[in-house]
């Protein structure tokens, strides 16, 4: 049996330019064990950093066998540890930091279109919210592209409220899926792409994890369960598969998950739930893990018998003989990326073309560099995009500078985000995308090496390459954009029958050239002419202001941002994630903003803010016109408190900064002497200090996933609900994602709640916003989901900050 997968990983099979890697002798060892096997085994759960990579790692490692993971979500629901990124900028980072983990404990990665739209108590409620069935057929479709022998899930299908609904999902789809793959009557309209395929066996890979206690796990019925040692230590690679693990897992940044290398012994379980079951202790028992093709299988064991660790470029004739067999056979995309990667290592070649941009457009030059350097023992014949060939001596290297122009509009942006998702489910039309971690249009530079009678064909991708004093060398895609983007300085301008300016900031990549800006919207509002504007250079960034004046009461548009030039229009926003641990990312997407006009009272205070992990609360409060000051912890002066009304905490504050239980004192005197210290939201696990308000107040873990949740106000006098905007429960209305979470469950008598609400047939919550007389002032604690509503817009949001902040206002 020859695996079928195609167009899996053709991304990885472009993007080895960047070899700045070590490739020892060990490591294309390993990889040859794993070209030898001819098994793939699937770990499927919900979320980025769901899987377990002690077990993917020692898949890869122990066993040598192919190990894909498939993720249901990007994981745009989450949190963010690292940056202010959130929903679709979340989940291409964390899109990113899978692809890294991937390369580490070298496993593969894989999805379906499901959105994680946020926390769900019920596997019901997100079955129901995704539309099962979509999330189902691309569970099958992964399964048959896939061709896994043995499927393991994180979590287990008979946990229905008892922990994320996303996590029992994943469960309960692998149940189902692993049943109809095989089935020609499930999903036919794929089986114009693939076979049907039925998968041996399944596994939950469980532990006392998932049970009371330790002490339950150990009086648990045994009779199912699976064990494997994930402490192998790896001689040749001097390494241990906990310690490659470790690493994996701490690429997952963005939610705190760097954690210490592990060593030493490991077991994991793995209970048996459907399928073949094995006869004995090993789970590969009765599944062949090589190939069936005799051919192929004596030429696999010999290209391992004949390898030498002190010159593994001995090893070209028998790669060359194994590429030979598969190059003719479409299926074997991936085996036969593998072979080109081998032979590169084996041999010491290297090639790199890049530029010192970041980004370039159509018809535009660029300046490029294309290196190539033969360290194999032998003179290469290369030709480079179809030109005559050309020897490199063996020992030497190849270098030329070129101008290169771009000669198509080929954008580079995330495939699933080209349009909006509906339904919670990421849009994309062609069944052959779907599943794929990134589809990558990268502009090439086609070469052919000869080695002996053999051509072989690389493309090797244009990359950005820079060079820091203080790092060295950087490599990141080259992203191939529109020749203007503009970018709104924020998603959502609320009015207060007032006319406002709105700056947006034009970013060209045309060298000379002149644009026409101007904005669209209803008849709702008035909008000032367009403007024209010229640009020098690329790259060169302008701010171009309009006022905007809304003519209608409760006017609620979108502001559409428009670029002519030489004919052509432009209507595109840039946004770029750049962090140290992932590749940088683009997302363009229609340069647009929502405007409302809010009947809105905004206070009249001084407010400072202290960033905690990351939100976007004070460019949210300046949209509207106020005046918010960042105060430094690492640089802290407590007498500066004196100049402010209100102190607002940035979310997981007193999770992440250490310096707060060393000035909290300043904080509780700063309220004793009439301020306001409003408290966003903490995780109950893992607080620094445990003193987070001048009260006793203790955190859990509790929240209301379900954003229209009916809220009951408790106090319905208090001034939170009144001044200086009228608030009713009527007006908590289109909410985002959530009301809120990490709610309080007991806290000192001075504190007094003042909403009340829960999810569909759970008991009433109290504590998720509270306020307390101290001295003077005021502090609040509040789990509601400020970070999320008023970023979007939420007019009931906005209405119900303008009330806490106006608790600060009679200091």
């Amino acid at each position: 049996m020859i695996k079928y997968l195609l167009g899996i990983c053709l991304f990885a099979a472009l993007l080895f330019s960047a070899q700045s890697v070590s490739n020892s002798s060990s490591e294309i060892y390993d990889d040859m064990l794993r070209l030898q096997n001819n098994v793939t085994v699937m770990y499927l759960a919900a979320h980025p950093d769901d899987e377990n990579t002690k077990v993917i790692s020692w898949l890869t490692h122990e066993k040598h066998v192919d190990a894909v993971y498939l993720s249901l979500t990007r994981g745009d629901g989450g949190q963010n540890l690292v940056g202010t990124e959130k929903g679709e900028l979340l989940g291409l980072m964390r899109t990113q930091e899978l692809l890294q983990a991937r390369k580490i404990d070298k496993g593969r990665q894989w999805f379906t279109r499901a959105n994680d739209f946020g926390f769900s108590k019920t596997a019901t409620e997100s079955l129901e919210l995704w539309d099962k069935q979509k999330v189902l057929a691309d569970v099958v479709w992964a399964i048959r592209k896939n061709k896994p022998e043995i499927i393991i899930t994180r979590f287990d299908p008979n946990s229905n409220g008892q922990t994320h609904g996303h996590h029992t999902s994943s469960a309960i789809l692998a149940m189902e899926a692993f049943d109809l793959a095989g089935d020609k009557n499930a999903f036919p309209e794929q089986l114009k792409y693939v076979k049907i395929w039925q998968p041996k066996r399944l596994f939950w890979n469980t532990g006392s994890f998932f049970y009371k206690s330790q002490d339950d796990f150990d009086k648990a019925s045994k009779s199912d369960f699976y064990s494997i040692n994930v402490g192998n230590y790896y001689q040749n690679l001097g390494i241990s598969n906990n310690e490659i693990s470790s690493k994996s897992r701490s690429s997952h940044a963005s939610q705190g998950f760097g954690m210490a290398l592990q060593r030493g012994n490991d077991i994991e379980y793995l209970k048996f739930l459907k399928g073949d079951k094995p006869k004995n202790t090993d789970i590969f028992d009765g599944i062949p893990l090589t190939f069936d093709n005799k051919e192929i299988k004596d030429k696999m064991n010999r290209l391992i018998s004949d390898y030498q660790f002190n010159n593994p470029q001995l090893s070209l004739n028998n790669l060359l003989q194994l590429y030979n067999l598969f190059k003719n056979n479409p299926a074997e995309k991936l085996e036969l990326s593998q072979l080109k990667d081998l032979i590169l290592k084996t041999q010491g070649i290297y090639f790199e073309w890049t530029t010192k941009d970041a980004f370039g457009t159509k018809d535009e030059e660029i300046s490029t560099n294309l290196e190539m350097t033969n360290r194999s023992p032998k003179n290469l014949s290369v030709s480079i995009s179809g030109k005559s060939s050309q020897e490199i001596l063996a020992g030497d290297d190849f270098k030329t500078a070129e101008k290169f122009k771009i000669d198509n509009d080929n954008y580079s942006s995330p495939y699933w985000l080209n349009e909006k998702p509906v339904h919670n489910l990421y849009v994309d039309n062609d069944q052959e995308n779907i599943g794929q971690p990134e589809i990558l249009n990268p502009i090439t530079k086609n070469i052919i090496i000869k080695f002996g009678s053999e051509e072989i064909n690389f493309e090797i991708p244009l990359q950005q390459k820079t060079v820091n004093p203080s790092i060295g060398e950087r490599y990141e895609p080259f992203y191939n954009v529109p020749a203007f983007v503009a970018n709104f300085e924020q998603g959502n301008y609320i009015f207060s029958n007032q006319p406002k300016q709105i700056s947006i900031e034009v970013e060209s990549f045309v060298k000379n050239s002149t644009a026409k800006v101007s904005l669209d919207t209803n008849k709702d509002w008035k909008v000032s002419a367009p403007q024209t504007i010229n640009f020098a250079e690329i790259g060169e960034k302008k701010n171009v202001v309009f006022t905007i004046e809304p003519l209608s009461k409760n006017a609620n548009s979108t502001l559409s941002a428009n670029i002519e030039s030489q004919g052509n229009n432009y209507n595109q926003s840039l946004d770029v994630v750049d962090y140290p641990h992932i590749n940088r990312q683009i997302l363009l997407k229609k340069a647009e903003a929502q405007i409302l006009n809010l009947d809105l009272k905004i206070p009249n205070v001084k407010i400072a803010y202290i960033k905690g992990s990351g939100d976007d609360i004070p460019q949210s409060l300046r949209a509207i016109g106020l005046t918010v000051d960042e105060l430094d912890l690492k640089n802290w002066n407590a007498a500066l408190l004196q100049n402010y009304d209100v102190i607002i905490l940035g979310i997981r504050i007193y999770n992440t900064k250490p310096e707060m239980s060393l000035i909290n004192k300043d904080l509780w005197t700063f309220v004793q002497n009439g301020g306001l210290v409003l408290n966003q939201y903490n995780v109950n696990g893992g607080l620094l200090t445990n003193e987070i308000a001048p009260y006793d107040i203790h955190l859990t873990s509790n929240r209301i996933s379900e954003e229209d949740a009916k809220l009951k106000f408790l106090v319905p006098e208090s001034p939170v609900f009144n001044v200086p905007n009228k608030i009713t429960r009527n007006d908590m209305e289109n909410w985002v994602q959530e009301r809120g979470l990490y709610f309080a469950d007991s806290w000192d008598k001075n504190f007094t709640p003042l909403l009340e609400g829960n999810d569909t047939g759970e008991s009433p919550q109290r504590g998720m916003l509270m306020v307390a007389n101290y001295g003077k002032g005021k502090y609040v604690y509040t789990g509601l989901s400020f970070f999320r509503e008023l970023p979007a817009g939420v007019p009931s949001a906005y209405k119900l900050f303008m009330n806490l902040l106006a608790l600060g206002g009679k200091k």
